[in-house]
Order: structure tokens, then sequence, then C-alpha cells
């Protein structure tokens, strides 16, 4: 299934980049970003759906264990919330790089 899915991902993003036109090509990458981002949260729920049942019986570090993550980001995962991603760059108060 994975190297299905990078096929079809390459193929389309070859595609978009074979646009002649820069609006058309925008906005056909605007399109495929949609459609993937689509997929993204699908698949998101049902792994949060899988955590969520393997908890009752379990503690966040026996599922985080299970499924290759931290308790903590395990149990995270389960409420549908987000990493948290710290990049300095993209900080408001982050100063310019010289």
């Amino acid at each position: 299934m994975t190297d299905a899915l990078t096929t079809t991902i390459e193929t389309a993003t070859e595609h978009v980049a074979g646009i002649a036109d820069p609006v058309e090509r925008y906005q056909a990458a605007r399109a495929v970003r949609s459609q993937l981002g689509t997929g993204d949260r699908a698949l998101r729920l049902i792994q949060q759906e899988i955590i969520q049942s393997l908890k009752p019986t379990r503690t966040w570090a026996e599922v985080g264990k299970m499924i290759g993550v931290s308790g903590s980001r395990a149990e995270q995962l389960a409420s549908g919330r987000k990493a948290v991603r710290h990049d300095p760059e993209s900080s408001p108060d982050a100063s310019p790089s010289p």
C-alpha cells in the first residue's frame, strides 16, 4: 500500500509541477493538498479510535509503548490534540538571524 500511495502522490506532484500557468498550478496544488488533508484527518481519527479502545484496561504508558510513543503522547493522540512544535524562527518573539 505504501508504494502505491507514494507513487500516486509523486504522480500528482509531477502533474501539478508540469502545469505551465502559475495560477492553474497553484490551484491544482491547493486541490491536491486539500485531498491529502482530508485523508490525513480520516487516518488520524482511525488512530484516535484505536488508542481509545486500548486505554480502558491499560495505563497511558502501556498504550504508548504498544504504539511506539510516550504515554503522554498516547494520551494527547487519544484526545485529538496535535503536538506543539517549537520553531524558534516562527515565534513572534524571535529575533532575525544575522
